[in-house]
């Protein structure tokens, strides 16, 4: 007899229920897309249409009893609430990133997955992108030789079509770039390399949430890595590993493509000539949670995983505000 599919509710019917998750569910076999929830029923229910959803509710206790897990796809503020209330049901939770706002809020979520003993994931998609595994598999096999420096460049005027406004509202979020932009390459680098043992942050903020930041970090074995983000200027979107060997690198948008200059030959590798694109990979993040539940294992990224991350980003902030603001603000995009 085939095994039952995991039964599935998206919590939250913004931008990315209806770009990524929605539609991913659609591809993996494991899951049953059964219920839509979010205060706005309308927009749920219209979602639901579109989709082929058989249920929507205004909450997720509406649902809890016809579901096995839930993906919480709502703005970060209201996240640590329905993480408890889902575990507390007994389903197991895909978290979108950032996992929490605070390190706090990111623990209290980490305890209540541990008494529930269910799976908690975090919804960071670079860890399923092709070539961020070629890269990491590269690195393993040692083809960059020590490895001496990393840049990361990675942004563009913001047009994600959010719903909510969140990553501009300050009632909904404690940061702006940093967390909701660059945590992706955070995690990719601490995935690859591990947390760095130092930092140095600035960014253009002058009370409110930043557009422009600047990272310097140190990793064991005198790795040094430049991260600039931005979410008002086109920058040139890649993350560069260099080594004595040579260097790797992608660009930060496209999940196929490997660059690699060794022994002094460039050459551009498709490391993937399938599918691809935000549906492709965030349904092989679903898989990879329906799969950790049925092979009682963890998943590619854990609960863990998202905490450290936000812990990181809140000493980023806590930084920041140690330091004086200037008198008045430098020009646009300068960070300090």
């Amino acid at each position: 007899m085939p095994e039952r599919k995991l039964r599935l509710a998206v919590v939250g019917c913004g931008a990315i229920a209806e770009r990524g998750h929605i539609p991913a569910a659609r591809r993996v076999g494991e899951v049953r897309l059964v219920a839509l929830v979010d205060s706005d029923t309308a927009r749920a229910e219209a979602l639901a249409r579109r989709f082929g959803v058989p249920r929507v509710a205004a909450t997720l206790s509406g649902v809890a009893a016809e579901v096995d897990a839930a993906i919480l796809a709502t703005p970060p503020h209201v996240r640590p609430a329905l993480a408890e209330e889902a575990f507390r049901e007994g389903l197991h939770v895909l978290c979108e990133k950032p996992l929490a706002n605070t390190t706090t809020e990111a623990e209290a979520i980490l305890r209540a997955a541990a008494r529930a003993r269910r799976v908690l994931a975090v919804a960071h998609t670079y860890r399923f992108f092709p070539n961020r595994i070629r890269l990491y598999e590269m690195l393993g096999q040692g083809v960059l030789g020590g490895v001496r420096r990393i840049d990361v460049r990675e942004g563009m005027p913001a047009g994600w079509p959010t719903r909510s406004g969140y990553p501009f509202r300050k009632e909904m979020v404690p940061g702006g770039v940093l967390l909701t932009l660059g945590i992706h390459s955070l995690d990719a680098l601490f995935w690859w390399f591990g947390e760095p043992f130092a930092f140095q942050y600035e960014d253009d903020s002058v009370g409110g949430l930043e557009s422009n930041a600047r990272i310097r970090m140190h990793f064991a074995g005198e790795v040094e890595a430049s991260v600039r983000l931005s979410r008002t200027c086109r920058l040139e979107n890649r993350m560069t590993v260099e080594g004595e060997r040579g260097a790797l690198s992608v660009p930060v948008y496209d999940q196929r493509v490997i660059h690699q200059c060794l022994g002094g030959k460039e050459a551009r590798r498709v490391v993937e000539r399938g599918r691809s694109g935000l549906v492709h990979v965030v349904a092989e993040q679903l898989r990879d949670f329906a799969r950790s539940i049925t092979e009682q294992r963890a998943p590619r990224a854990t609960g863990a995983d998202g905490l450290r991350v936000v812990q990181f980003i809140e000493g980023c902030y806590a930084a920041k505000r140690a330091r004086p603001l200037p008198e008045q603000a430098p020009i646009a995009g300068f960070t300090w």
